[in-house]
């Protein structure tokens, strides 16, 4: 790790997990993308281990990436144009992989303060 906070053994679990999920957008083999950076914090409420997605290097990194072409990887992820944002569509990817692991495994990734954080940040 370069920098930033470690994750928690915990937080290593769902990162893994993310992992093994694929690149939200196409499916192919994933790095963890921090949304806030892994030091990220919102309301005092340290998120940045937790606010994670998983995204291919294309996706992550290079002429795709959530962080270049917000308009395109929404496009993909939707598959039609809509108005929501860089973070509005990390959130929405972020909810929908939090259901699946709690659907998966019984139970939730992080607690309820942190899911509550990340529901609020940049509201």
């Amino acid at each position: 790790m370069q920098g930033g906070k470690a994750p928690t053994a915990k937080q290593k679990r769902w990162q893994d997990w993310l992992r093994d999920q694929g690149c939200a957008c196409c499916g192919m083999p994933a790095e963890i993308h921090h949304c806030v950076g892994s030091t990220g914090k919102h309301s005092k409420v340290w998120i940045g281990q937790d606010f994670t997605i998983p995204l291919c290097p294309r996706h992550h990194r290079h002429e795709a990436s959530i962080d270049k072409n917000t308009a395109q990887f929404v496009t993909e992820y939707y598959g039609e144009p809509r108005d929501i944002g860089r973070r509005g569509m990390e959130k929405t990817i972020f909810a929908g992989l939090v259901a699946h692991y709690r659907r998966q495994r019984g139970e939730l990734p992080c607690s309820a303060e942190v899911l509550a954080a990340i529901e609020d940040y940049h509201r």
